[in-house]
């Protein structure tokens, strides 16, 4: 079969910027794989613009001009979105043709135009789409019709989803690739109460919360006594503030902020905690960055906000109510107090957990058997 991966903005750069996040991630993890089941995989995306690049793949790759959100008139986020995807569709549209794909995953409400205005003349052509976030636009309902499967990749987008266009999406997760994250075989770190290392990924967003994160850091030493180092890997406008943040709390020496990490890079600085924290203070729809957490071993702290903590058991994962640090720093003392308990100690037990429902093979078999 040859199956289609209409997502342009997994192509728009490397991670980090606000138009590139978990979808790219999703995109060649899932496209790649489905190309290994035997399939025809061909991903339409975003030329990348000068000095920009993609990830490396082995991917069929039709890259075509886009224009960025920011160049539209601002009429609000979501207005930029949808003409950006449908100028998109437009410039692809030759390639699209040509390629006849026989399937096509679509990751945002935005491409629902352009895949009515494609079943108007190919009605046999089936579409999915991947419900990954909250970009719904007004009329959007008009154009749903074009899907013929859906799916969500938590349960917090699937109960959006379902309110949004009448019809509950299947659950099916995001994957990552568990043969690349996973704890390192020597096994060899000692933890010590002195050298506590906490981790984090992601875009440096406000509404990551990692503000709050370091802030809570700095509770933890002022009022309990427990020093924690935290690296903190990632780029986004939020840097500054961030900095500002570390050194108004006199946390230089604790807290490192890593910058944008090359995956073995990232792996290692994953493998060298303690454990993961990600603090979103609003809607994470599922969270790849903290799975690669988990998948190299590491027990989980979440806001209450993260939807990938609706896969996870309570051996794996202890959740907070997000924007309570009080409850944050609670969490984390709880966490250090059983530090030494072996069912958040076990990484290979937890990798081999994780690998069950989150390998990119059962997920991309998942998503085609919602066509039969």
């Amino acid at each position: 079969m040859k199956i289609g991966l209409f997502l342009p903005n997994a192509t728009f750069d490397l991670p980090g910027s606000p138009e590139v996040g978990g979808i790219e991630t999703f995109s060649f993890t899932v496209g790649e794989m489905l190309q290994q089941m035997g399939h025809e995989v061909v991903l339409f995306g975003g030329q990348p613009k000068s000095g920009r690049s993609h990830r490396a793949t082995s991917l069929k790759l039709e890259l075509h001009p886009y224009w960025e959100a920011k160049s539209i008139p601002d009429i609000g986020t979501r207005f930029q979105r949808l003409v950006q995807r449908l100028h998109f569709g437009w410039s692809s549209r030759q390639a699209w043709s040509q390629q006849r794909c026989d399937l096509v995953l679509l990751g945002k409400p935005f491409d629902w135009p352009v895949a009515w205005f494609w079943k108007r003349t190919r009605p046999d052509l089936k579409v999915i789409m991947g419900f990954h976030g909250t970009d719904f636009f007004a009329g959007d309902r008009y154009f749903y019709g074009a899907v013929d499967q859906a799916f969500a990749v938590s349960r917090p987008v699937a109960d959006l989803a379902e309110a949004r266009v009448g019809k509950r999406p299947a659950l099916i997760p995001n994957p990552v690739d568990v043969d690349f994250f996973k704890p390192d075989e020597a096994d060899s770190k000692k933890q010590t109460d002195s050298d506590w290392h906490l981790v984090s990924s992601g875009r440096l967003l406000g509404m990551k919360g990692f503000i709050n994160l370091i802030e809570a850091a700095a509770r933890l030493r002022d009022e309990h006594g427990i020093t924690a180092r935290l690296s903190l890997a990632g780029e986004g406008p939020e840097r500054e503030k961030l900095a500002a943040k570390i050194g108004a709390l006199n946390l230089c020496s604790q807290v490192k902020l890593c910058g944008l990490l090359e995956p073995t890079a990232l792996r290692e600085l994953l493998r060298s905690g303690d454990l993961y924290v990600l603090p979103s203070i609003g809607l994470e729809a599922f969270s790849i960055s903290a799975l690669e957490g988990a998948c190299v071993g590491l027990p989980l702290l979440l806001s209450d906000q993260v939807g990938l903590a609706g896969f996870l058991t309570e051996a794996d994962a202890l959740t907070y109510p997000a924007r309570d640090i009080g409850a944050l720093v609670a969490s984390l003392k709880k966490l250090h107090d059983h530090c030494h308990d072996p069912i958040w100690t076990d990484c290979k037990a937890r990798h081999a957990r994780q690998c069950e429902q989150f390998s990119a093979r059962t997920v991309a078999e998942k998503i085609l058997d919602l066509v039969g």
